[in-house]
Order: C-alpha cells, then sequence, then structure tokens
C-alpha cells in the first residue's frame, strides 16, 4: 500500500468510494450488532470511512484491507458505547421507544429470529466473537487481530458464547436462572 505522500487526494477518495461500495454495508452491520440501533448506524458508518479518509496512509497493508477497515469499526463503536451521547440515549431510548425491537429484526425466519435475539442479548465480549465468526465468516486469528486479544480468548469466548446459546435455547430462554443448576462449568 502507498504512504502518504504517494497518495494524491484524488486517489485516496478513489480508495474510499471503492471500499464504501464494497464493504459499506458489511460496515453498517457489523456497526449494528455493536450499537443496536439503526438511527446511529449511519452516522457511525460515516464517520468510519472519514477516519479510513484521513488515515489512509497509516495502513501498513500488514493485514486486508478489510481488516483494517473492521477494525476501526469496531474501534468506532466501542468508542460510541463508551461516549456520553451513547448513555444519555439509553436512558431516554425507553420513553421514546413505544415498541419492542421486533421491528427492527434482520433475519427473516422465525428461527434465525430468536438466533438473533439471543446472539444480541448476549455480552459484548461473546457477541463480537460470535457474529464476526459466524456471520462474517472470520477465522480465530483474524478475530483475534481484530480485537486484540489472543487466539485462545478468541476460543474460549466463541465456546462460552456458544454454550450460552444453547442453553437459553435448549432451557426456553431462562439461562441465567438455570445455568448454574443444569450446565456443568467449563473453565
Amino acid at each position: 500500500m502507498a504512504r502518504e505522500n504517494d497518495l494524491s487526494e484524488e486517489k485516496r477518495e478513489e480508495m474510499v468510494v471503492w471500499a464504501m461500495d464494497h464493504y459499506g454495508e458489511e460496515i453498517k452491520r457489523l456497526i449494528y450488532t455493536y450499537v443496536r440501533n439503526y438511527a446511529v448506524v449511519d452516522d457511525l458508518s460515516q464517520e468510519v470511512f472519514v477516519k479510513v479518509y484521513k488515515n489512509l496512509h497509516l495502513f501498513r497493508g500488514d493485514s486486508e484491507l478489510k481488516t483494517w477497515i473492521y477494525r476501526i469499526a469496531i474501534n468506532t463503536s466501542k468508542d460510541y458505547l463508551r461516549s456520553f451521547k451513547h448513555k444519555v440515549m439509553e436512558l431516554v431510548q425507553p420513553f421514546l421507544a413505544g415498541g419492542e425491537l421486533t421491528d427492527e429484526k434482520v433475519l427473516i425466519s422465525e428461527e434465525r429470529q430468536e438466533l438473533a435475539a439471543v446472539v444480541m442479548s448476549l455480552p459484548l465480549k461473546y457477541r463480537e466473537v460470535l457474529i464476526l465468526h459466524y456471520y462474517r465468516d472470520f477465522s480465530v486469528e483474524e478475530i483475534s487481530e481484530l480485537l486484540e486479544v489472543n487466539k485462545n480468548t478468541v476460543k474460549t469466548r466463541l465456546k462460552r458464547g456458544r454454550d450460552k446459546v444453547r442453553v437459553y435455547i435448549m432451557e426456553g430462554g431462562d439461562e441465567h436462572e438455570q445455568e448454574p443448576s443444569t450446565r456443568k462449568r467449563s473453565l
């Protein structure tokens, strides 16, 4: 990949437009898995590609461009979740939204909707690895690089996330109350 002084403004714009065309929808779906609010997804997606444009000269080519953009999207999403704006929206949202998230579900079949809801209800550390692995087809190594955690941590989170989903579905959705008595601890 070219360095900053090798990239003209026009070439950078071309590369960002290409990336938006090829990865834009994937990035939006990824961001949604973190923020779970469609109203915020477009803003954060735009912010991601602005960061890509501004920092294109920093891309070293150690990984694929897609992986680098995913990393920016994940960090941008996590930054938003830590922001004051998000915390305020979390407090106000129940008063603004009259219904549940059923209108926002992306998947069509009832089984997929249930599975998606279960995955989305998991703690972030399990949710992100399950989505990256099963829905985005990233390998354990790629997830490790994206999230900047050890490969074994990714494997553990995948296993525990799968276990939580399995228990939730098998036990009719009351995982937290039944987990200690019906499931062996796997540490």
